[in-house]
């Protein structure tokens, strides 16, 4: 091909393309200028309706269960176990025997005692016949006096016959208190004796180990034949463990700043994790009305029937604890509302515009919030305020109900 041609060619190319470049822009400014010639629509908004109902202020605690009553059993005298009734597991009635020490020194002295006391009675009654036997030896040497008095008179009975027998009812006289102060040892006595019968009594009874009230044997160390020995500082350790189940305690520490709300009867809630049931109700029965200084926590107890016995003591719990409750209250979605610098407020829809209204709220219940004060049942609030326009946008409400 001729040079001249080529050239031609390519001229009318490069033509071509560059009118197609200088036309991009006139395109595309004509569909720009098109969109933003249309109307802007309200962007469309999520509001909800404020809603009559019951909110609650709730603490939700860890928990542990305990027995309403346990005690450690020791023996009080060293032996020998003689005999061992009861295993752990096993129930148990308050005065039942549970163990019995192997303690013959103390069977003995109790049985000297009680002869002892035996032989003080005897010795009482003999006291108490010579007292008899000197009052009536006085009732006759008095009258004797008398009537030798009336002979003396008429000289009848000499005066030194008189006063031998003056004489002998003197001394009657002091038999008798002799003879009193005598039968008051006795009596005392077997008042010493009587009290050394029981006491040994009592001795001898702590070689029983019995049951303190109703309840379930948790814990046992001890077997036939083992020596035993009373408690000491060093020597602490307990031969059973007795716990009453009937009714459990279920402890959880309430928080400084929620202790003004506890109350007795407050509602509760539990939910044991180890049995995995439907939450179990109950009331504050109890609160220590101190503060630990370490975890500035209050001790707050649950009482809870166990008949079944279903709830173990050291079992782990969830609680939530009711402490104030307000019915009849204005709520809307927690997330509906926002707080600043000024305070709560929340995002309204009010003749197509977000408006923002500052609001007063209380309790708080779950994914709701108590509003008290700001705006009225009738009005639609934005679902979410974290992601609401600012307000004066003009906006479309959905999802009313």
């Amino acid at each position: 091909m001729h040079s001249p041609t080529i050239w031609k060619i390519f001229l009318a190319a490069a033509a071509l393309g560059g009118g197609f470049y200088l036309a991009i822009p006139y395109v595309g400014g004509s569909t720009t200028m098109a969109t933003a010639a249309q109307p802007e629509s309200p962007a469309k908004v999520d509001v909800v309706r404020v809603r009559r109902g019951t909110v609650a202020r709730r603490l939700v605690s860890n928990a542990t269960l305990e027995a309403f009553e346990e005690a450690d059993l020791f023996a009080k005298v060293s032996g020998y176990l003689k005999d061992v009734r009861v295993d752990i597991g096993d129930h148990v009635k308050q005065g039942q025997v549970l163990a019995t020490v192997d303690v013959p020194e103390m069977e003995q002295e109790l049985a000297e005692s009680v002869a002892q006391l035996e032989s003080r009675k005897r010795s009482l009654e003999a006291a108490d016949r010579q007292v008899e036997h000197n009052k009536a030896d006085l009732v006759l040497q008095e009258v004797t006096f008398r009537r030798q008095n009336i002979l003396n008179k008429d000289r009848w009975v000499s005066d030194q016959a008189l006063d031998e027998i003056r004489a002998k009812a003197d001394v009657a006289k002091a038999d008798v208190k002799l003879a009193e102060a005598n039968r008051e040892l006795a009596a005392s006595q077997v008042d010493l004796a009587a009290a050394t019968v029981e006491k040994n009594k009592a001795l001898l009874a702590y070689a029983r180990i019995v049951a303190p009230f109703d309840g379930v044997i948790s814990v046992r160390r001890v077997n036939r034949g083992d020596l035993v020995q009373a408690p000491t500082a060093s020597r602490t350790t307990p031969l059973f463990r007795i716990e009453r189940i009937d009714t459990m305690r279920v402890f959880c520490d309430v928080p400084e700043n929620e202790v003004p709300f506890v109350h007795l009867g407050a509602q509760a809630k539990l939910k044991v994790f180890g049995l995995g049931s439907e939450p179990i109700a109950g009331t504050v029965t109890r609160f220590a009305f101190r503060l630990d200084p370490e975890t500035r926590n209050m001790r707050t107890e649950i009482d809870l029937p166990n008949p079944a016995e279903r709830l173990y003591p050291g079992m782990y719990a969830e609680v939530s604890l009711e402490l104030e409750r307000r019915d009849d209250a204005f709520t809307v979605p927690l997330s509906a509302v926002g707080s600043d610098a000024n305070g709560p407020f929340v995002y309204t829809v009010e003749d197509g515009r977000v408006m923002r209204k500052s609001v007063k709220v209380g309790l708080r219940d779950g994914s709701r919030i108590e509003v008290t004060d700001g705006i009225s049942e009738e009005v639609a609030v934005l679902a979410n305020a974290k992601a609401a326009p600012s307000a004066g946008t003009r906006v479309q409400a959905a999802n009313a109900p």
